[in-house]
């Protein structure tokens, strides 16, 4: 028995023994890592300082974004940080025209080595800019360069797992303005091997609109296709029930459709309006609108919805004030709309708004229909009917002109023409012959038109 213990003694010394060995052995790599480490350190700050580092990022960033980009003032911070002064990126090729960075950070993740990949994250950008451009789909290259020996172990591609900027701005043109997204906050972030870009604040602004507030913007790009969720816009920061919300996809290779949803609830009308018009109107506009195309251009798309004006208003309009002045009707002062809608539809170019309905309650209703070519020229027919007061100036309008009666309104038929810059409608016409069978009408309203000429109010 002493012998047995004695055995075990000498086998637990020997174990002893080697655990101390181990441990020691495995401390001594550990340190010797560290300062291997310690000893490469300044060559690695030094070369990630240098130009060699920063023409190989230039290289990289310009390959992978197709266009000619630099990077100034590169500088490693701390053990894995790395930060930039600025990027600027010219001549792009492909959608991205121009780019611009500042006061750019983030951190190497060493490990992703493994996964042959540069992974990169917690990028941070101050602020910076990118002009967009159309593009038009592009065959393949056919072919790719050779892969030296040493690329079957070298990290094939960089991945960029989160990206923050403080102030973007997204730009674009549109009617050979500049048009777009104006100092929002963005983020990126990987989805798979494709991208989403988060947006909140900001201003929406192009040529065909009023400046809107960015609400949202979430859009995730895995081509073939971009994919819109949300692009929500407002008018109103107190009313968060004012807004224009838009949702879609789109092609971005071979296959360049569209595909849109548009929804919009009480948008204030005048900011939509010519400039020389916006004091007169008043109201909120809401509606829904679905829109496709099979290109990029408005001459392959169709599109089709409706449009409401709710509390609308018509205040001081100059042909009301002509009208009165020149047939002493009553004046009807500011005109609220009762009713204001229409259908609308979009098809090769050309707009048609049909199902008409305006109505002044005992003042005026309009009914019918407007087209809007691709060329811009005008078409259609409207119903207007008025009530006696303001036809019975003209003693012929109701069994010459205004020949239907629709409850309290007589109404007559109004053909348009001309284009959009200078419309053209029949019924002045028709209103002139009528009164020239009468000279003692005709005096009575020059008469009425002089005492305005000379009116000092």
């Amino acid at each position: 028995m002493r012998d047995y213990i004695k055995l075990i003694r000498k086998k637990l010394g020997i174990i002893s023994f080697r655990n101390r060995l181990l441990g020691g052995g495995g401390l001594f790599l550990v340190l010797g890592l560290v300062l291997g480490f310690l000893v490469a350190n300044p060559r690695i700050t030094a070369w990630v300082n240098g130009d060699g580092f920063r023409d190989m990022l230039d290289r990289e960033t310009s390959k992978g974004l197709k266009l000619q980009g630099q990077y100034q003032g590169i500088s490693r911070v701390g053990w894995l940080s790395l930060h930039a002064d600025s990027f600027e990126g010219t001549n792009g090729s492909k959608t991205i025209v121009a780019l611009h960075a500042d006061n750019i950070s983030g951190t190497f993740i060493p490990l992703s080595v493994l996964l042959r990949r540069w992974e990169v994250d917690k990028i941070h950008i101050e602020s910076g800019s990118v002009t967009l451009q159309k593009t038009e789909a592009t065959p393949g290259s056919g072919g790719t360069s050779p892969m030296p020996w040493w690329g079957l172990f070298w990290p094939y591609r960089v991945h960029l797992a989160d990206v923050k900027v403080d102030d973007a701005k997204i730009l674009w043109q549109l009617h050979d303005k500049e048009s777009g997204i104006y100092d929002t906050f963005l983020e990126i972030t990987p989805n798979g091997r494709d991208f989403e870009y988060d947006a909140h604040g900001g201003v929406f602004s192009t040529p065909i609109s009023p400046k809107l507030e960015v609400r949202h913007a979430h859009v995730l790009i895995r081509k073939p296709r971009l994919y819109c969720t949300e692009l929500l816009l407002g008018d109103d920061a107190a009313h968060p029930d004012h807004r224009l919300r838009i949702e879609g996809e789109a092609g971005l290779q071979t296959d360049r459709s569209i595909k849109l949803k548009i929804d919009f609830d009480a948008l204030n009308v005048p900011p939509w309006l010519p400039e020389k018009v916006r004091a007169h109107v008043l109201g909120q506009a809401s509606g829904h609108f679905d829109y496709a195309s099979t290109g990029t251009g408005l001459e392959t798309a169709t599109g089709q919805g409706t449009i409401s004006i709710s509390q609308g208003i018509l205040h001081a309009l100059a042909p009301v004030h002509q009208y009165v002045t020149l047939t002493g009707s009553p004046d009807p002062g500011d005109l609220v709309l009762k009713i204001c809608q229409a259908d609308v539809r979009w098809k090769e170019g050309a707009m048609t708004a049909e199902n008409i309905q305006v109505e002044s309650e005992g003042v005026f209703r309009l009914e019918g229909t407007v087209t809007l070519a691709k060329d811009q020229t005008l078409s259609g027919n409207l119903e207007l009917g008025l009530t006696d007061s303001y036809i019975k100036w003209l003693p012929t309008a109701k069994t010459a002109i205004f020949t239907r009666v629709d409850g309290v309104y007589h109404f007559a038929t109004i053909h348009l023409s001309g284009t959009s810059q200078k419309p053209e409608q029949d019924l002045s016409g028709r209103i002139a012959k009528e009164v020239e069978k009468s000279p003692l009408l005709t005096l009575k309203l020059f008469f009425n038109q002089a005492a305005d000429w000379f009116s000092f109010d």
